[in-house]
């Protein structure tokens, strides 16, 4: 990934200050929502040194899901000491199928990068946490839908558990864009727009901008309110996700989660108005000086060739260059106007480890399923059950 790869290699060097002997590393599985409420100050240290590490594994992000009961199973987090500091956190729930507890990752329903969070400086943390995973008999089946290729980190967990007798497959790949940036908005430009289409670009925002009163706001941290958060909830229900089932935004479970990444500080929104009207919004995140491009859409009345969409994410592109942002990630999944923008891509997928013969059978299973989701027949025959589920849902 150019200079994201070559930052990540830098921050899994070890400091010679710090004790990276495995020794002096101890692991526990805590549980109870008391006992995680007790790690959140170090939590958020944690989170401050692990380099590279996106919104999903804060506790802004995580916590969410365990206050509001959003979860399916018991959360739980493998915690990973040494003597003075929390060195790794592995936040999993685990549910009870026919007698196998199956440890997933917390808020794996929502598309993220999840994994184990791990400060640099103790890369032993990595076995430690392997090992307290064996040792508290947390799960039969380890599953993470939502692995990046990048996440070298989590890859050596499965390695690890993978040392400890457990069977393990990656599967189900999908693709994930992104813009390397750590340049001008020009710069940017010159590289991967022909003059054509800079020309092309650049008059549809002075077409936009002339067509009436138009303002592009950019609210940042705690200046998003509930009121602004409600802006945008409505922008959403009045867009095309909305036909799909997938406007969510005005459920308070949403409201509550990104109202505590905003607080946390990682949050940022921008919304456009025309003639007065909000018509379209994008929220994303900030951490480590990489943006997560979380959620966005535009009112499907104000639909038409003035292309506000693509001129509110040019703008936030610009913003982006402006601020020293050095990775713009458009998340999981394809998308026209992600091919449009991004000048690198790499993957996301699943990964299920397993012990025993029961194990190997569970991952046979996903295997099957993975391999069917890739059959266009099978894939379409689900997409129209899932459509239809929601219409039932819309229209209950």
């Amino acid at each position: 990934m150019g200079d994201i790869i070559t930052e990540k290699e830098r921050t899994l060097e070890i400091n010679p200050l710090k004790s990276n002997n495995k020794a002096d590393l101890h692991g526990e599985f805590i549980q109870g929502k008391e006992n995680i409420a007790k790690l959140s100050s170090e939590w958020d240290k944690l989170f401050t040194r692990a380099k590279d590490t996106s919104p999903y594994l804060s506790r802004a992000w995580l916590q969410t899901f365990i206050d509001e009961d959003h979860y399916e199973g018991i959360p739980g987090l493998i915690a990973v000491r040494s003597d003075t500091e929390l060195a790794a956190l592995l936040p999993v729930s685990i549910q009870n199928f026919f007698g196998f507890r199956f440890g997933k990752l917390l808020s794996a329903e929502i598309p993220a990068y999840l994994g184990l969070l791990l400060d640099p400086n103790y890369p032993d943390a990595i076995a430690v946490a392997a090992d307290t995973w064996i040792k508290e008999k947390i799960a039969h089946i380890f599953i993470n839908k939502h692995v990046s290729s990048l996440d070298e980190v989590t890859q050596n967990f499965v390695k690890e558990l993978n040392c400890r007798g457990f069977k393990h497959k990656y599967g189900y790949q999908r693709i994930c864009y992104g813009i390397e940036l750590g340049c001008s908005f020009d710069e940017y430009m010159q590289k991967n727009k022909t003059g054509k289409r800079r020309r092309k670009l650049g008059y549809a925002e002075r077409q936009l901008f002339s067509s009436g009163n138009v303002e592009v706001k950019n609210y940042k941290g705690r200046e998003i309110t509930s009121e602004i958060l409600e802006r945008i909830a409505q922008i959403q229900e009045e867009s095309w996700l909305k036909r799909r089932g997938a406007s969510v935004l005005k459920e308070q479970f949403y409201q509550k989660l990104l109202s505590n990444l905003s607080q946390a500080g990682f949050g940022s929104v921008w919304i456009m108005s025309i003639d007065g009207e909000d018509a379209a919004f994008a929220f994303y995140s900030i951490t480590h000086n990489i943006l997560y491009y979380q959620y966005v859409a535009f009112k499907l009345k104000f639909k038409s060739s003035l292309s506000i969409g693509q001129i509110l994410l040019m703008q936030i592109i610009r913003d982006a260059c402006e601020n020293g942002i050095r990775y713009f990630d458009f998340g999981h999944g394809e998308g026209e106007y992600k091919r449009f923008w991004s000048n690198h891509n790499y993957n996301v997928q699943w990964v299920v480890a397993g012990r025993g013969p029961a194990g190997r059978i569970i991952i046979l299973c996903y295997q099957l399923a993975w391999l069917l989701a890739g059959q266009k027949r099978f894939l379409s025959l689900f997409q129209r059950i899932r459509k239809l589920k929601n219409n039932i849902k819309i229209f209950a």
